[in-house]
């Protein structure tokens, strides 16, 4: 089962790696670190801006352009990119095999279907790290090379601790999208799914409902006004990780008993 799985990950790693989505997933990583970064400079010089609608947004910003605020802006993008991209990447590598019809080629490999989705999960979580560290990289590098104010090494782990919460709480509704991926055969039904439990997260936390409903966790997780965490209780992380364990054993299922022809 343990060989199985290494197996099956090194397979998906080098599908993953020679696939245009990869770079894809790359650029975006690298685009928003700068994005962010442009946004704090043109905060912290409103003057080089011409008049326009651009110039107003960022004048009427009340953000401090300095690495605190920076941060706070980076993990807040990590909980809503994290559940978009990872779910568009999760959608990718289960959704591919039936699109590219290579899920029979696949499951007629001697290894378990257990092991190949395990495998699947553990490629997504490698490429999922990848993306992550990139962005914190790039990002430190944009905000180092703009200038930004208030540096200090304790800002600097806080930050890398809580965007990892952050991201991770996102991966764990990767699942349930994967298996959607399997059930719907394709990648369009998980996408969609993806959409729209983004637009139900956003509904479900501005009328007070957002803690008990997975997909809103990790964005009110990082917008809390008192800190990480502050709006959440047990029965949120409870919530999250049962819908993470459903999409996991489902998936399982999916691919041991349903008819793949």
């Amino acid at each position: 089962m343990i060989r199985d799985i290494f197996v099956s990950l090194g397979i998906e790693i080098l599908k993953i790696r020679k696939s245009i989505i990869f770079w894809i997933s790359i650029g975006i990583s690298v685009f928003i670190s700068l994005i962010m970064g442009m946004f704090m400079y043109f905060i912290m010089h409103p003057d080089i801006l011409p008049p326009g609608l651009l110039k107003t947004k960022v004048n009427l910003a009340a953000v401090a352009a300095n690495w605190p605020s920076y941060f706070s802006f980076l993990v807040m993008i990590a909980s809503i990119l994290g559940i978009i991209l990872f779910g568009f990447m999760v959608s990718w590598i289960f959704g591919r095999e039936y699109s590219d019809k290579t899920v029979k080629d696949l499951l007629a490999l001697p290894a378990s279907r257990t092991a190949i989705v395990i495998s699947k999960l553990l490629a997504l979580i490698l490429w999922s790290m990848l993306v992550c560290l990139l962005i914190i990289i790039t990002s430190l590098g944009t905000g180092g090379f703009i200038g930004l104010p208030l540096w200090s090494v304790k800002g600097l782990f806080y930050f890398i601790r809580i965007f990892f919460i952050t991201t991770f709480l996102s991966l764990l509704l990767s699942p349930p999208v994967a298996y959607v991926a399997s059930a719907g055969r394709g990648y369009l039904p998980p996408i969609g799914v993806v959409i729209g439990c983004m637009g139900l997260a956003n509904l479900f936390a501005n009328i007070g409902l957002g803690a008990y409903f997975p997909w809103s966790i990790p964005l009110l997780y990082s917008n809390s006004v008192e800190g990480p965490g502050s709006e959440l209780s047990v029965l949120s992380i409870i919530i999250l990780v049962l819908t993470s364990l459903a999409g996991i054993f489902g998936t399982i299922l999916q691919w041991k008993y349903a008819d793949q022809h």
